[in-house]
């Protein structure tokens, strides 16, 4: 039997375990939805200064999509007026965004993407070819994520500029799974408020706790289909977020604008009339 026709039939019948992982754990951040794994107010985190970031203006989450009738209420609840959505113009074809159809919102769509992720190429690696080395995957994700700062300024000083302006929160910023592009959104945004860095990354790491159970699924699934060939541990180095992702973006930052305040004001145009609007919408 062909590799490809064994993988599919291997695919297919472990695609039943699926809805078998647990459901995320709870946390005082997440916002309990059955049809979400990864939805957060970011509410709550003290700055250098003193101040707080106001509960209820600012969200993030992974994509929508499979939020049920009964979650619908809780969204509306939430008044969210603008939507940043980070996925590719691929992935918005293929999947359309969904709070629409919910809530009267303004999707702002701000794609990023890494060509060295693309799903199709990236699955026939893992299942297919089985060419993966330990460490291989974890490499990967740090060029992205450099990538991610250092190639997607614009959509980044949009994303601060456009929550600065009146009347567009509370926001909600999103991705697939809320966990890689949406945490480097995050990230950006927490440093640009003066989160001090260790709860920048605490934030960050908190969605390893909510796909948990989807990641150690997804890998063995992987690991089934390639034949034993990719290890488990490599489709965890793609699933997970880790300290050395952020890490490199940040490290990325500092080596081609010299510090963070100089990556806002000469890489993103964020000048302190803006900085200080954002401040003043987003903390109390």
């Amino acid at each position: 039997m062909k590799i490809e026709k064994r993988a599919t039939l291997v695919i297919a019948a472990l695609l039943i375990l699926l809805g078998c992982a647990a459901a995320p754990p709870q946390h005082p951040s997440r916002i309990e939805l059955g049809g979400s794994r990864n939805l957060r107010d970011l509410g709550g985190y003290s700055t250098m200064d003193g101040r707080q970031i106001k509960k209820g203006v600012l969200y993030r989450s992974d994509h929508l999509d499979k939020i049920t009738k009964r979650d619908v209420e809780m969204v509306a609840a939430l008044g969210v007026r603008t939507v940043y959505d980070l996925r590719s113009e691929e992935e918005r074809a293929s999947d359309p965004p969904r709070l629409p159809e919910i809530v009267s919102v303004e999707v702002v769509s701000l794609p990023v993407f890494y060509q060295g992720l693309d799903p199709r190429m990236m699955a026939r690696r893992i299942v297919i070819s089985g060419d993966v080395e330990e460490g291989d995957f974890q490499q990967v994700m740090i060029e992205a994520y450099q990538t991610y700062v250092l190639d997607f300024r614009s959509q980044w000083s949009l994303l601060l500029k456009g929550m600065a302006e009146p009347g567009t929160l509370p926001a909600l910023i999103h991705c697939t799974y809320g966990r890689d592009r949406t945490g480097v959104a995050v990230a950006i945004i927490l440093r640009s408020l003066g989160v001090p860095r260790e709860k920048v990354t605490e934030d960050y790491l908190l969605s390893n706790k909510f796909w948990e159970s989807k990641t150690e699924l997804y890998s063995c699934l992987a690991n089934c289909a390639s034949c034993f060939r990719t290890p488990r541990s490599e489709v965890r180095a793609l699933m997970e977020v880790r300290p050395e992702y952020l890490q490199a973006a940040f490290a990325a930052i500092d080596e081609h604008y010299g510090s963070f305040d100089n990556y806002l004001d000469q890489g993103l145009g964020i000048d302190e009339q803006t900085l200080e609007r954002l401040r003043t919408a987003l903390l109390e």
